[in-house]
């Protein structure tokens, strides 16, 4: 849209500048008006994508900065607005040491699942391995493992 309008306002600025012998001074000034119009519309940098998100920052006086997009083709950033008027309400705040004990032990069955699920998914599931023989109590003697001969 923006290249549009400065082609037609080229187009217009040519128009003007083909019958300037015929018309009073301040039609002239409007033509070269949208001539300089149309002309820095067209050079300014568009912004191509991607665009850079550069994160939320503190400056040197303390103050918080938004997080801001970056142009990579013209260096000009611009505030990127993802804050919202209300921000959500923390519902919960500090720490409960009454919920520790349930949630570590959630958090081993979740770790030992996951290695279940790890193995299986490996292909060295518990079911697919053979069953270990039985060791004997004691040693076999070697003689009678021979045969006579």
């Amino acid at each position: 849209m923006d290249r549009l309008i400065g082609v037609t306002s080229l187009v217009v600025f040519a128009a003007a500048a083909g019958t300037l012998t015929r018309h009073p001074a301040w039609l002239v000034f409007l033509g070269l008006c949208l001539a300089g119009f149309g002309i820095w519309r067209l050079t300014r940098c568009h912004h191509p994508r991607p665009l850079g998100l550069l994160p939320p920052t503190v400056d040197e006086h303390g103050e918080r900065q938004p997080p801001q997009w970056f142009c990579a083709s013209c260096g000009e950033t611009w505030p990127a607005v993802f804050e919202h008027a209300n921000p959500p309400a923390p519902r919960f705040t500090g720490h409960d040491p009454s919920k520790a004990l349930e949630a570590a032990k959630r958090a081993a069955a979740l770790e030992l699942r996951l290695r279940e699920l790890a193995v299986k998914r490996a292909g060295m599931d518990k079911m697919d391995k053979p069953a270990a023989k039985p060791r004997r109590p004691e040693p076999v003697p070697i003689q009678s493992r021979r045969v006579a001969g």
